[in-house]
């Protein structure tokens, strides 16, 4: 066995941040010094997160992670909730709950007294249910379990009806939702007393958790008179003069307090969030034993995942200098590592045959020690391309992950504000018809899209197609189709691989998956650009339908050859994303199972359905913005 360090592995991933961190024990005076000396005489843990919620798929993930025991010590992520707690998200355009609504945290599966009659008694029983049998699949294979949460989480107004005394800070987004939230104040002693019963609980029912990390500060949860809530510092007077690092410590201590009560020992993590850097550093200064804050010791942290974390919806699809730039970040420093298969508020997760491909791999440069640089990246990935493709055809594999490697830094440069979960997803351009008059659609005809775009404003939500979660955003003029023209260049490449190369199949999907990216940035370029143009005509659109004048001349108005041009553009679009999940591409699309489950950050089975309606919707309305705009007249 490798002698390797040995700190706590903690695995999470989001489409905003990486949230890591870690503890050992050690004094408050001295966390630094300590630190350092047990990193040097403690074996790496892994831990993995992949918010799964069919046993039998959580069986073959954990079998997969077992590939890591070698190595050291193999934690996995438990804390995934049965289904999304819908009875949290109130009636109307309230987006920001839906961020939270897969949000795990203890009291959804272990809640105090004073909470349980505010939660759903068969929510509540789903979510154990689920936790005890991932535990007990995690015991016959010689695991540990970690807990993800997000605290302090934000509780029902009816909770707070009751315990007035316990209301914290407002915690929610107001550009994203039309109802407020409020998070328990941490520094009441009722509230410490909750979490400690409820940590002691789950602890006491489910020893195998080694490891406690949570987030704060973002969606449904936050601290009292934090610099960066999202409405501001805000809470209860009596708690203003404490410090942020007195805050945070309080929260872990008791934490600590209800694990001791368990007859346990857990590591605390407070992962990445949203704190002012004045706050970070009296975080760490304040740090109880036993706890890590992220940011002040990424340094032993490394955190790599699969393109299902950044390429959401798509999954499917395993990136090899992707994955070489992963393994080669790693040294023997580092003592923890995030395995991230998780897509965006547990929306879905990594295609199982990705998962266990990525963590044979990932085992397998281990072993070989090119995880420690042994080799140069592009040494790495030639290996592995004749690994896949074979000698005949590695040069080809060779040049088409270079050029996928040459489009993905040209969309971070010019395009890093576009992602397919905020901008095709969310948003639902890729299913939502594009029109120069949307408001001339039908109640029936926007039934399908209009409940799941993601803002509070029905109206904003009609008629801003680049309203993304409160921020009116633009794209530069050509450079989508500049990254398409970069990224079917590469898909050229990977489909010139012969059938008889030993991963065929790999580099295929690897394709067929980029196409179908491809098909969701292009929506989103296409709606980008017809926003501008009905932003350029609004004069003429808030009059309303109008005849346009009877002069003649050989173009009509410029704009209305512009907009054509791009809904035809994303009609044809449409059309091949169509063709494309016809052809086995649902196999690519992290999906809800049931047309009751689609919600806006995950989009429905009846997805083709679907496009096939905005088709159909698109070319009943083609000629509306004749109404609006002059035609040519010859």
């Amino acid at each position: 066995m490798i002698n390797l360090n040995r700190t706590l592995i903690a695995l999470f991933l989001s489409v905003f941040v990486i949230s890591e961190c870690f503890c050992l024990n050690n004094e408050v005076e001295s966390t630094n010094e300590i630190n350092k000396q047990d990193s040097e005489t403690q074996e790496k843990v892994f831990i993995l997160h992949a918010p799964i919620t069919d046993l039998e798929e959580f069986r073959k993930f954990v079998q997969q992670a077992c590939l890591l025991k070698p190595f050291g010590s193999v934690q996995i992520n438990i804390s995934t909730l049965a289904d999304k707690g819908s009875h949290e998200i109130p009636e109307g355009r309230n987006f920001w709950y839906e961020y939270a609504s897969r949000n795990p945290t203890p009291y959804k599966f272990y809640p105090d007294p004073k909470i349980a009659p505010f939660i759903p008694e068969d929510f509540v029983k789903k979510n154990r249910e689920l936790l005890l049998a991932k535990a007990k699949i995690l015991k016959e294979f010689g695991i540990d379990a970690a807990f993800w949460s997000y605290e302090p989480n934000f509780l029902p107004d009816a909770f707070f009806n009751e315990y007035p005394e316990i209301m914290g800070p407002r915690v929610d987004h107001p550009r994203r939702n039309n109802e407020p939230a409020f998070a328990p104040c941490i520094n009441v002693a009722e509230t410490r007393k909750m979490y400690e019963n409820m940590v002691a609980e789950l602890l006491g029912n489910v020893p195998e958790i080694k490891t406690f990390f949570f987030k704060t500060n973002d969606a449904g949860s936050g601290i009292c008179w934090s610099d960066w809530q999202y409405v501001g510092p805000n809470g209860p007077a009596h708690c203003k003069g404490k410090s942020m690092g007195e805050r945070v410590a309080l929260l872990m201590n008791t934490f600590q307090e209800g694990a001791r009560r368990s007859g346990n020992e857990i590591s605390i993590y407070l992962t990445g969030s949203m704190f002012s850097d004045e706050e970070k550093a009296d975080i760490y200064k304040h740090l109880p034993k036993n706890c890590y804050y992220q940011s002040h010791n990424s340094d032993k942290v490394k955190a790599v995942s699969s393109l299902a974390v950044s390429h959401f919806p798509i999954k499917g699809m395993l990136d090899p200098l992707d994955f070489v730039r992963d393994v080669h970040s790693i040294d023997d420093n580092d003592n923890t590592i995030f395995i991230s298969f998780r897509a965006s508020y547990d929306r879905g997760y990594e295609r199982l045959d990705i998962s266990a491909k990525f963590l044979e791999m990932f085992s397998k440069y281990f072993t070989k020690g090119l995880i420690n640089n042994e080799s140069n990246e592009l040494e790495t990935l030639k290996q592995i391309c004749r690994a896949w493709a074979g000698d005949k055809d590695s040069e080809t594999l060779y040049n088409g992950i270079m050029a996928l490697d040459e489009a993905n830094a040209y969309k971070k440069s010019a395009l890093g504000r576009i992602s397919a979960i905020y901008w095709s997803v969310s948003t639902r351009h890729v299913t939502r018809p594009l029109v120069f008059a949307p408001g001339l659609l039908s109640r029936e005809e926007e039934a399908y899209f209009m409940p799941y775009v993601f803002n509070p404003s029905e109206n904003e939500a009609r008629m801003d197609y680049t309203d993304i979660h409160g921020g009116h955003l633009t794209v530069e003029e050509g450079v989508v189709d500049q990254y398409i023209l970069k990224l079917k260049e590469a898909i050229r490449l990977l489909e010139g691989v012969s059938d008889e190369a030993p991963e065929s199949k790999l580099i295929n999907d690897l394709a067929k998956g980029l196409k179908i990216y491809g098909c969701f940035i292009k929506s989103a370029g296409n709606f980008a650009e017809a926003q501008i143009i009905r932003e350029r005509n609004k004069s003429k659109v808030e009059m309303g339908p109008n005849r346009p004048g009877k002069d003649g001349d050989w173009t009509g108005d410029p704009d209305l050859q512009r907009f054509n041009t791009v809904m035809r553009k994303e009609l044809d679009n449409t059309v091949e994303l169509i063709s494309l999940l016809e052809n086995g591409g649902m196999n690519f699309i992290n999906h809800a199972e049931t047309p009751e489950a689609e919600d806006t950050f995950l989009l429905g089975p009846d997805l083709i359905d679907q496009l096939k309606a905005k088709r159909k919707i698109m070319l009943n309305h083609w000629t509306d913005i004749e109404r609006y705009l002059a035609t040519p007249l010859k």
